[in-house]
């Protein structure tokens, strides 16, 4: 099932991947009560990139044990963001999505197309930030991806949701993000390089609209040839940079001006910055080379270490149904980090 949320964006809305037979929460870990995003959250004292990490381990293991399902915004970012921080992180995050694929989807399958995608990706970007090795549960998630790639080089939208372009083409560029990031040179292989040809034909037939395209593109095209030039490149890092409002941050509805007619344009443009924007086009600039020193990105960085909640989220409202769950201020969270991973304001491992 899709629960909750409306509209087809991965990253937006809740994939629905449980149940998770024999997950264990481990309550001897010694971490903070989950508290729901909320607007009013107070500021922290001072920033804490531990505590963002503990906020997102919080976030996913709270979904888990309510709901027996995976949010793409807490448990799909956490696996992706969270190696970013020295500090260990909840098993049962990645052992939930390991559980699908060794057990659920042996015996009766994936319950739609596209969660093979919602479990390898954040797989993949897993296994090349912690072992370096392909994990054999993701090789199996992987292969299974590339199944359902359509012959046009996309992906159907999440969740079986309906086909449009906005939905379809953020699965597209993430499956591509998750064969090129996969670790033993599995982009070589056979299948995998015929599916990023597939890719690159995609793309060139269905140019990125929206600046929350242009970043994803932007993503993508660090890890995949041939998707941007480098003037492209620097015209899409220069779209989503003039979106900076004069506190220092971006809000993520400037990103998406087209995803309610209602909420588009000058009325984005006077929308609070928020946790989810800040972060995704620190991150996704920094991928077209922006340096980190560039004052825009230095504002942005200052932005983000003042605007830290008590939890350690950083806060996103969210733009569709589930306007009591704040769901994006999970992923706004995992953006917040890698963005300050991006800016050398993470120290290394």
């Amino acid at each position: 099932m899709i629960a909750c949320c409306r509209h087809g964006f991965l990253i937006m809305v809740i994939a629905a991947l449980g149940p998770f037979p024999g997950i264990i929460r481990a309550d001897d870990q010694k971490l903070p009560e989950h508290v729901p995003a909320t607007a009013d959250e107070p500021l922290a004292a001072e920033f804490s990139i531990q505590r963002a990490a503990q906020s997102l381990d919080v976030s996913a293991l709270d979904w888990l044990k309510a709901n027996q399902c995976s949010q793409c915004h807490a448990n799909f970012m956490c696996l992706i963001a969270r190696p970013a921080v020295a500090l260990a992180p909840a098993p049962e995050v990645r052992q939930a999505y390991e559980t699908l694929v060794a057990d659920r989807w042996e015996k009766s399958g994936l319950r739609y197309p596209s969660e093979a995608m919602v479990v390898a990706v954040p797989l993949a970007f897993n296994d090349a930030k912690t072992t370096g090795k392909l994990h054999p549960l993701t090789r199996k998630a992987l292969d299974r991806m590339l199944t359902h790639q359509r012959s046009d080089g996309g992906w159907n939208g999440i969740g079986g949701a309906e086909r449009t372009f906005i939905n379809e083409y953020e699965e597209t560029l993430l499956g591509a993000l998750g064969i090129a990031v996969a670790p033993e040179d599995y982009a070589s292989t056979e299948a995998a390089a015929t599916a990023l040809d597939r890719v690159r034909a995609y793309v060139k037939s269905h140019p990125a609209v929206t600046p929350y395209q242009k970043g994803l593109l932007l993503w993508t095209a660090r890890h995949v040839k041939g998707l941007m030039t480098d003037a492209e490149r620097h015209e899409a890092a220069l779209s989503l940079l003039a979106l900076q409002h004069a506190d220092g941050g971006w809000n993520l509805r400037s990103l998406l001006p087209d995803y309610d007619s209602w909420q588009s344009g000058k009325f984005a443009a006077k929308l609070p910055s928020d946790g989810y924007g800040t972060g995704f086009v620190i991150f996704t600039s920094r991928q077209a080379g922006v340096p980190a020193n560039d004052p825009q990105l230095a504002r942005g960085v200052a932005w983000l270490k003042a605007n830290q909640r008590t939890s350690g989220r950083w806060f996103t409202p969210s733009l569709n149904t589930c306007t009591a769950l704040n769901l994006p201020s999970n992923s706004g969270t995992a953006f917040a980090i890698l963005a300050l991973r991006e800016c050398g304001q993470i120290r290394a491992k």
